[in-house]
């Protein structure tokens, strides 16, 4: 098909479908729209309230970018590194001078990135606490002091299974979150302290207590705090697929 041609069946096209507009007065509204666009993602990124959902995942792209420069330093030096939301967890065997200057150089990569920095040998990160013992890190559940724990009334007007499932979440979370045996043992006394407190029968938290660990062969952890048996569940369930991940 020779252009002349190719030209024709264009305006023939156009004409017939009035699916086209051809554009002769030097106006580019694609231009326009994009520089809209571009200035409604620089609001949100800048100004956006960081519990819009859609807020969050602009957040998300703008920090998958920024913190590129970090992840092959970690990778580099084979430590850990992480990040929630804007929340940025890191080891290093570095000195504070240059962990800080290796922080520094990163933030003057991006004006618009601005951080806090928390240097320490135990820290709390989202609802963790993270010790390090002799290059060892140890984990265990973090409560926060300005949020009180709260659990449905046994009382309420839900279902068993309700009641059930959340005497299972709760010991999952505490095995999932709790690296060391005891500090383990003291996060299920908790919550079955608080599982009292609201109303739930005695027999009936041990016996779901029971369940659990014997569902997973563990009970001398419960036990007798068997250590090893306690760190075969940890690892167990900390690296078992979620059920969304399973749908992925």
């Amino acid at each position: 098909m020779d252009p002349h041609e190719s030209e024709e069946k264009i305006k023939s096209y156009m004409t017939k479908t009035n699916a086209y507009q051809e554009i002769t007065n030097g106006i580019y509204p694609l231009a326009d729209d994009l520089h809209s666009v571009l200035t409604l993602l620089d609001d949100l990124l800048k100004h956006g309230a960081m519990g819009s959902p859609f807020t969050m995942v602009l957040a998300n792209i703008y920090m998958l970018e920024w913190e590129q420069k970090l992840i092959q330093h970690q990778n580099r030096h084979h430590e850990i590194y992480g990040r929630y939301i804007d929340d940025i967890f890191m080891t290093t065997n570095l000195s504070k001078e240059d962990i800080l200057k290796e922080l520094d150089e990163t933030i003057k990569t991006d004006s618009n990135v601005t951080i806090s920095t928390t240097i320490s040998q135990s820290l709390e990160y989202l609802d963790f606490t993270i010790e390090n013992i002799n290059g060892h890190l140890k984990i265990s559940i973090y409560h926060k002091s300005a949020s009180k724990p709260y659990i449905l009334p046994y009382e309420s007007d839900q279902t068993r299974h309700v009641h059930v499932n959340l005497i299972y979440i709760a010991l999952v979370r505490a095995a999932r979150n709790c690296s060391n045996v005891e500090d383990f043992d003291m996060a299920r006394l908790s919550t079955g302290m608080i599982l009292l407190v609201n109303g739930y029968p005695p027999k009936f938290i041990q016996h779901h207590i029971k369940k659990f660990f014997a569902k997973y062969d563990s009970m001398c952890v419960w036990t007798e705090l068997n250590s090893e048996v306690n760190q075969q569940l940890h690892n167990m369930l900390l690296y078992r697929p979620t059920k969304r991940e399973n749908k992925t």
